[in-house]
């Protein structure tokens, strides 16, 4: 059996190697052209009104259909 010394990295340690693993990875990453973001901007803008629209409309519908019930 070989004798082998494990150390254990300090927290600040680990923090800097967290930080200089993070810094790597982001330098892998492909970031989008001006264009692609505002076309990407919009894209979630539209779907949540979207989804406001939908949700506010059941709300209102379940809400008269509580009110009805309620006062029958």
């Amino acid at each position: 059996m070989a004798n082998v010394t494990v150390t254990k990295e300090g927290l600040f340690q680990r923090m800097g190697r967290f930080v200089r693993e993070c810094w790597v990875e982001l330098k892998k990453t492909s970031w989008p052209s001006p264009d692609e973001l505002k076309k990407s901007t919009m894209l979630v803008l539209a779907a949540m009104a979207v989804v406001t629209i939908w949700i506010g409309g059941l709300d209102a519908i379940f809400g008269l259909i509580t009110r009805h019930l309620l006062h029958w």
